[in-house]
Order: C-alpha cells, then sequence, then structure tokens
C-alpha cells in the first residue's frame, strides 16, 4: 500500500512541478524574449544599419556659408578621401539642399554637380575647364555655381592643370561675395 501512495503523489508532484515549470517558462521566456529583442534590435542598427541620411543645405547666399567642400568633408564616411585639382578651395553654391547618407556623400556630390566635380578612384577632383567653376578674386578659392553645375559639360572639362576664369561680378553679388 505504500507503494502505492507514493507513486499517486509523484504524479501529483509531476503535474504540479509541469504546470509550475509552464508558468515560470512563460514568464522568463517573455521577460528574456523583451530584452533579447531589444538587445538584438541594437546591435542591428548600431553595426548592420545603413549609415544615417545627411541634409548639406549649400545656403546660396552670404558666401555660401555650409557650400566650403572642406567643411563638407565632415559628412564623409571616410575623410581621407582626396580633394583634388582644386576641390580642397571650392565652395558650392546652391538653393538646394543634397540629401544623401555619409557613405554616398562623395558620389552624390559628384552626380549632382557633375560640371562641378568629378569621382574617380575615390578622388573628388574639381572640373576645372568648366563653366560652373570660377575662381574668386585674390586667389581666395573657387565657386561651383549649383544650378549650372547639374549639366554636364562633356568629357573636356576636367582641365587638370588649367587656370580657371575669374568669377564675374553679378555672380560673386549673387552669391554675396565681394566683387
Amino acid at each position: 500500500m505504500a507503494k502505492a501512495a507514493n507513486t499517486g503523489g509523484e504524479r501529483r508532484t509531476s503535474w504540479q512541478s509541469a504546470v509550475a515549470g509552464f508558468i515560470l517558462g512563460g514568464f522568463a521566456g517573455g521577460f528574456l524574449g523583451y530584452f533579447g529583442d531589444a538587445l538584438a534590435g541594437w546591435a542591428v542598427d548600431e553595426y548592420w544599419s545603413p549609415s544615417p541620411s545627411v541634409k548639406i543645405d549649400f545656403q546660396a547666399e552670404q558666401r555660401c556659408p555650409n557650400g566650403k567642400l572642406t567643411d563638407i568633408r565632415r559628412f564623409f564616411e571616410d575623410d581621407g578621401i582626396p580633394l583634388s585639382n582644386g576641390a580642397d578651395q571650392l565652395t558650392i553654391c546652391d538653393s538646394e539642399a543634397l540629401m544623401t547618407t555619409r557613405s554616398q556623400v562623395p558620389r552624390d556630390l559628384a552626380a549632382k554637380y557633375p560640371a562641378c566635380l568629378k569621382w574617380i578612384d575615390s578622388d573628388l577632383i574639381m572640373l576645372r575647364a568648366s563653366k560652373a567653376i570660377c575662381a574668386l578674386p585674390d586667389d581666395a578659392g573657387f565657386v561651383c555655381d549649383g544650378a549650372n553645375g547639374r549639366i554636364f559639360p562633356g568629357s573636356g572639362a576636367l582641365g587638370i592643370g588649367n587656370s580657371v576664369e575669374l568669377c564675374a561680378t553679378e555672380l560673386l553679388v549673387r552669391f554675396g561675395f565681394s566683387p
């Protein structure tokens, strides 16, 4: 008889253990599942998500303060990208902003302003022979007229080593530079 009593007691204990295990498993699974999802979401956002959007507003007035290519370089994912053929002295003046991502800033600048910049082998090159580029007085740098810079000038505009025409007085006044 004692043997039968123990068997019945074991079943009751097994049944109670199963219910308790089910309840605790559900609670722990929900708790751990929530934090596991949060941790996984953070890891994906931090390490595998595309780079965040960047808006570059060039401001086509008051000397185009946000259009200096050396300042725009801070938005580049790789700030070691060379600016050559005068691009390190270039200021882009445009009334339209550029929306892009950090990884695409140099490529998108060259794509939006094909008459001002060319992207070749991870190098951002200024097109010295383009009509959209002009030189500021007193060797103070170069200006890319954003509206004209959107029109591709043809293959001969790279002009490596060429001198750049001085900016017209009208253009200087329009963008807020001293004539």
